[in-house]
């Protein structure tokens, strides 16, 4: 199911193995061996598990701020966790290292009685504050502030995107869609974003690409093609800007790296 969505909870997700897009507030990157991450409330997001085998699995805890009833992490000793909370609001991402050792906790976690389950969950939150691996994914917290008016707008147009950015996406037919001129629209999409239309398209497609160079022994002009570019030059002046590398250099990367 690859559906846009928010919810007033807190979200930590954890998935073993596996791969699937980022899609999280204005962030947008791809997995290919499991996730763990830790999301605040209402930020918009797809779903993130694409793809699983039988000896992968998702867990997916849902938090309310107030859990642990009104006032508990105002407590000093609580301070850390508190922080936590903070951080997540724009999102995070752990490191591999943090992802590993979550596991085994988290699989206890579910099988312990209620009153040891939440003993577990505080401690597994501790761990999670000494952790220097992790990434803010959402640096413009305030642009993940939305309506339920711009959210459905917001909505329909990462629908379209998901669904059909290997063909010509106009800004008109966007602007359409969300029923709006092109310099309403195009305002409102920066405001939420912090990015133009066509910034997000490319790097929608640039994601889609990263997926297609992890998993499939094929040519960078199919890979450019296949993720929607319709020139092999702009596809690598893209990737090298959002990535940081040229196409070829991360494919022969990925392979060194399962190789090894």
């Amino acid at each position: 199911m690859n559906y846009w969505h928010h919810h007033p909870e807190y979200e930590l997700v954890y998935v073993h193995k596996g791969k699937g897009d980022l899609c999280i507030g204005n962030y947008l990157s791809h997995f290919q061996d499991g996730v763990l991450l830790f999301i605040g409330p209402n930020i918009p997001h797809h779903p993130f598990l694409t793809s699983a085998h039988d000896d992968n699995f998702e867990i997916v805890l849902q938090l309310k701020e107030d859990f642990m009833g009104e006032g508990f992490f105002e407590k000093p000793e609580m301070g850390q966790i508190k922080q936590l909370f903070e951080r997540a609001k724009q999102g995070i991402i752990f490191g591999e290292k943090t992802k590993k050792h979550s596991e085994k906790k988290l699989l206890k976690l579910l099988k312990a009685p209620p009153f040891k389950r939440l003993v577990l969950l505080l401690d597994f939150l501790n761990d999670l504050t000494e952790s220097s691996q992790y990434q803010i994914i959402n640096t413009n917290a305030a642009a993940l502030a939305i309506g339920t008016g711009d959210f459905n707008r917001m909505k329909h147009v990462y629908e379209l995107v998901a669904e059909r950015y290997m063909e010509d996406i106009s800004l008109q037919e966007v602007a359409d869609l969300t029923s709006l001129t092109i310099p309403s629209f195009c305002r409102l999409f920066k405001r939420l974003t912090s990015k133009t239309f066509t910034q997000f398209l490319n790097e929608y497609r640039v994601t889609k690409a990263l997926q297609l160079l992890n998993t499939e022994d094929c040519s960078i002009s199919s890979v450019a093609f296949d993720s929607g570019f319709k020139s092999l030059s702009y596809f690598n002046r893209q990737f090298k800007e959002i990535t940081g590398h040229k196409p070829s250099h991360y494919k022969k990367a990925y392979k060194q790296l399962i190789a090894n």
